[in-house]
């Protein structure tokens, strides 16, 4: 049997269609009090920056107070699971990456399985990318990178956002199509691991562009690839992956808004509909697509079927021992 790709994924996503959302009311089924969308990791990283740009536009749309919350650890599990053990009235979301929900189960007991959840929509995509210290002579290009990675295993100090993210899987992908081994430093989210980064605790960080970008722009910071297979609009003079000499694969992060199992269809209607009319604001488009996140209004179909294609791969190097 092969492997699961993104490739299986978008596939999968066309054959399904851009499905139509059930009519709803704004604010049907909902009550007065806040809602928390939850972030399961450290300010400052890609899904805190979705969160934090998606909460204004959504807010208005539900007319009602929407409070954004870090509860980090356990590369997200402990945020996910908060939302898992929620009661599921729509008034506690989640805002993940399909790694919390689909890769942890696989590495950790966690509290909660891919069925204790139910995707209410997609929100973004963003490339991942390799990014090195500006000052670091080492690395030249992408190639100067594979060379010294390839020099010794775990020559190169790799840090990434905690292990079973988006950004420990794509640094595992690189592994297996370069025949490298680094030395996996896991943090409690992107910002502590550019962090580290900058003070030379770590060599390499993997990353979304969303997060990486601030430091990109100051030039602190530099990307050396684009784990996908598109350029980065925001950073076109960085190579992708057709023009790496490695193995393809796809490590481009989805982000999508999620709820607990058991949500009457009627509050998923009115969550849904309201977060496709929110990514339609041109304040949050602007802004994402600044930071170099890709507004990805699909609905929860498609992030459920990304979910399954995604637990499938984990499934898979679970078995091989690199989870």
């Amino acid at each position: 049997m092969r492997p699961y790709t993104r490739r299986d994924f978008v596939l999968g996503a066309a054959a399904l269609g851009a499905a139509s959302l059930p009519p709803a009311v704004l604010g049907q089924g909902l009550s007065a009090q806040p809602i928390s969308l939850i972030v399961p990791f450290a300010p400052g990283g890609n899904l805190d920056v979705v969160a934090r740009t998606l909460s204004v536009p959504l807010s208005r749309q539900l007319k009602q107070t929407i409070v954004v919350e870090n509860r980090t650890g356990a590369g997200g599990a402990i945020g996910t699971a908060v939302v898992a053990r929620a009661e599921p009235d729509g008034h506690t979301l989640l805002v993940a990456s399909t790694s919390q929900l689909s890769t942890l189960p696989h590495m950790l007991s966690t509290q909660y399985s891919l069925n204790s959840f139910q995707p209410v929509g997609m929100i973004t995509r963003t490339s991942m990318i390799v990014v090195v210290r500006s000052d670091d002579k080492r690395f030249g290009d992408f190639a100067d990178f594979l060379a010294v990675a390839r020099q010794q295993s775990e020559a190169v100090n790799a840090g990434h956002a905690g292990a079973g993210t988006a950004n420990h899987l794509a640094m595992v992908q690189l592994e297996d199509a370069a025949n490298i081994k680094f030395n996996s430093i896991a943090y409690r989210g992107s910002s502590p691991a550019l962090l580290g980064l900058l003070g030379g605790h770590v060599d390499v960080v993997f990353d979304q562009v969303t997060s990486s970008m601030p430091y990109l722009e100051a030039g602190t910071l530099r990307a050396l690839a684009v784990l996908g297979p598109e350029h980065e609009p925001t950073l076109p003079k960085v190579p992708a992956m057709p023009q790496l000499d490695v193995k393809a694969f796809d490590a481009t992060t989805y982000v999508g808004l999620i709820a607990p199992s058991q949500t009457p269809p009627t509050i998923l209607a009115t969550l849904a509909q309201a977060l496709q009319e929110a990514l339609k604001n041109e304040k949050l488009t602007s802004t994402l697509s600044q930071l170099g996140g890709i507004v990805y209004p699909a609905p929860g179909s498609e992030f459920e079927h990304l979910l399954q294609v995604e637990d499938g791969l984990a499934r898979q190097l679970a078995k091989q021992g690199r989870l």
